[in-house]
């Protein structure tokens, strides 16, 4: 849960730098331009000229003096609107603003007479950084678009929303890599505060949890509140296959965390079989099966002594953080 939360709070401080980072450097095409248009006079082509006359503000078009007005995309893709040069109330002005700070078009007003514009950058804009790192979120200004939004906003959106895609994607990726390598069934962290016993199975590591005895006895209650036994039965055979009853016990005292299945197995480091681990299962398990391939390496009776299942129980009671051992063994057959 804390990792899941860990990785929203991640999803969404980025989502916010993304969107401050296109705030504080506004457009790509921002800035303060040169302007010029001409028309055709009384005696021909004419050409007009306003020095910092045509402002560009987080994708949105004005000019000094106030009579233009409309935006730019994240493409450059220039549309605004304001008087025309011919004296007319209206004129549509469309063009193209490059990312070197140049831009032209052409224009039509509402008696269809006609010219031609251009700009050239004199102020304003971002470093080469900010235009680089900026060229990059502006290609992701098509999500925004699609959206319905323009200018910075659609980059600030698309942005926002690529970075969650692939925040996505790896939150995913790294699941089911983490579930693929990590724990093997039925374990847990030790060191968990209090954790439920179906939301988690039996301890990772040997950490307050004491070893199966060398030689144990068959079914034995160290406490009050514990079973004396999980009625463990063998079927031996090419398998072994081990079956045991849920056991009962005092849920006010103790916690079950599941089981431990041990091979009792000689390895020549002493005359008495060694534990090994064979696997960890959950509460919920009754039953394990496993391939038995008998050797006779270290004893002539067989290397594989036998099978030993241990449930165990943690005392809440116990300021130790202290397990609690019941289990049963079932020899090979002689």
């Amino acid at each position: 849960m804390r990792a899941r939360l860990g990785s929203l709070l991640v999803l969404i401080s980025l989502v916010s730098i993304a969107s401050s980072i296109t705030l504080v450097y506004a457009a790509t095409y921002d800035g303060v331009y040169d302007y010029a248009y001409n028309l055709y006079g009384p005696n021909g082509w004419e050409n007009h000229y306003i020095d910092n006359g045509f402002i560009v503000q987080g994708g949105v078009i004005s000019s000094n003096p106030s009579a233009l007005s409309g935006s730019v995309d994240s493409s450059g893709n220039v549309h605004f609107t304001g008087p025309s040069p011919y004296g007319s109330p209206t004129a549509t002005f469309t063009g193209k603003i490059y990312s070197d700070g140049t831009g032209k078009g052409t224009y039509v007003d509402s008696q269809g007479l006609n010219g031609a514009w251009r700009v050239d950058k004199v102020s304003g804009g971002s470093s080469s950084f900010g235009s680089l790192l900026l060229d990059v979120m502006y290609s992701m200004a098509f999500i925004g678009e699609w959206l319905g939004f323009t200018g910075s906003t659609a980059a600030s959106v698309g942005t926002a929303l690529a970075i969650t895609g692939v925040i996505f994607i790896g939150v995913i990726i790294s699941s089911a890599a983490q579930a693929k390598t990590g724990p093997r069934r039925g374990e847990y962290n030790a060191d968990q505060p209090n954790p439920s016993p179906y939301e988690h199975n039996i301890p990772s590591s040997t950490i307050g949890v004491p070893p199966a005895p060398l030689n144990p006895p068959s079914g034995v209650s160290y406490q009050p509140g514990l079973p004396n036994s999980i009625g463990l039965r063998a079927r031996w055979g090419r398998n072994i296959k081990l079956n045991w009853k849920k056991p009962k016990f005092d849920k006010n005292q103790f916690e079950f965390y599941g089981y431990e299945v041990i091979q009792l197995r000689y390895d020549g480091m002493s005359t008495a079989p060694n534990n090994v681990l064979m696997d960890r299962l959950s509460p919920k398990a009754t039953n394990w099966k496993n391939r038995v391939k008998q050797t006779y390496n270290w004893n002539t009776m067989g290397d594989i002594a036998g099978y030993r299942v241990d449930a165990l129980f943690l005392n809440k009671n116990s300021p130790y953080h202290q397990f609690i051992r019941v289990g049963e063994t079932t020899y090979y057959p002689r």
